[in-house]
């Protein structure tokens, strides 16, 4: 008997400092539980602000590659329309008073409708279809020569992201936005995506030559019998 319960007492005396010692070294304890916390909230504060760049520089270059496509898609329209002789069409493009179209100033006001009127007022341009504009584009042009087939003119396009342009309309500028690395709306809060300026020519027809020297501001000589 005495046997048997020394063993029962050892049994139970080891046994029992065995779970106790697992129980004291089992899970996270609350010190280490706080360490974890602290070191995510550390990474999570150190890689947010690079992620908001990373997003907002990509949404902005996607919004100046739209752009452009839309303000290259303006020129080739004209251009079409002068080898067709569309003169309707041409006519319908905001001419300014005087000087370059570079010059001129930014967009004061907006439109759904085409014409615009006049050269203060953009066009809204809804690209996705949702019933919300995306862009605002400012087309403009200089008085054309030749009568009534016009020959030569400057054309201008400049393309603002609509979002922007609403909240900025007395504020806007004229020089294309830089794009580089930005956590918001970056130059495009004022600044157009895209800007082209180019000179349309209709070469192809009578006094065309004569037309373009007179758009360049110099006289034909005798010479080249213009009308």
């Amino acid at each position: 008997m005495s046997s048997n319960r020394f063993a029962q007492q050892f049994r139970h005396r080891w046994v029992g400092r065995y779970f106790s010692q697992a129980t004291h070294t089992a899970g996270l304890t609350l010190i280490e539980c706080l360490v974890a916390i602290v070191v995510i909230a550390a990474s999570m504060a150190a890689t947010t602000p690079m992620m908001v760049t990373a997003v907002a520089t990509r949404i902005q270059n996607q919004k100046a590659e739209q752009a452009l496509q839309l303000a290259q898609a303006e020129v080739d329209k004209v251009r079409l329309a002068v080898e067709r002789g569309d003169t309707g069409s041409i006519d319908k493009i905001a001419e300014i008073s005087g000087g370059t179209v570079a010059a001129a100033g930014a967009p004061t006001a907006d439109t759904h409708a085409w014409p615009t009127g006049n050269q203060n007022t953009a066009l809204q341009v809804d690209i996705d279809d949702d019933g919300t504009p995306d862009y605002a584009v400012q087309v403009i042009k200089t008085r054309t020569t030749g009568g009534a087939n016009p020959l030569a003119f400057e054309l201008g396009v400049r393309v603002y992201d609509y979002a922007s342009f609403d909240r900025n309309k007395t504020s806007l500028e004229t020089r294309p936005a830089q794009l580089s690395f930005t956590s918001g709306e970056g130059q495009r809060a004022t600044k157009p995506l895209a800007v082209l300026y180019t000179t349309i020519v209709q070469p192809d027809r009578e006094n065309s030559l004569c037309d373009y020297r007179r758009y360049l501001g110099s006289t034909p000589p005798a010479s080249m019998n213009c009308d």
